[in-house]
């Protein structure tokens, strides 16, 4: 019972994987791309990881497997963002179905509060 329902997750997180990489070749500019990757990896990874978690069970290797997984948890949203902000700051277009623009507005206010301070 225990190899099928590893068996489940793993194909789930393939599964996951394939539409991550059809978000990639589908969606029309760099930020909506990084969206899909970073969500999609993130959550195919963590399914693979319960995988392997549920097919050996408590030992050694499922503390490091889960142990991976609280890190990826912790990292990929910041490398998301990171990779998203620097595209954003060296000037990357946004798609022309892209309706609204809230990250410009953050970056004047902050713009206006450091040349009131200097």
């Amino acid at each position: 019972m225990l190899e099928i329902l590893s068996m489940i997750f793993l194909a789930f997180g393939m599964l996951v994987y394939v539409t991550g990489i059809v978000g990639i070749l589908r969606l029309p500019d760099v930020y909506n791309r990084l969206h899909a990757i970073t969500k999609t990896s993130f959550i195919g990874v963590l399914s693979i990881i319960l995988s392997g978690v549920v097919y050996y069970g408590y030992s050694p290797l499922s503390v490091k497997a889960l142990a991976i997984a609280l890190f990826l948890t912790i990292t990929y949203p910041v490398a998301g963002h990171l990779l998203a902000r620097a595209a954003y700051r060296t000037g990357v277009p946004m798609s022309e179905k892209t309706l609204h623009d809230e990250y410009r507005t953050l970056l004047k206010l902050t713009e206006e509060e450091k040349n009131q301070t200097a």
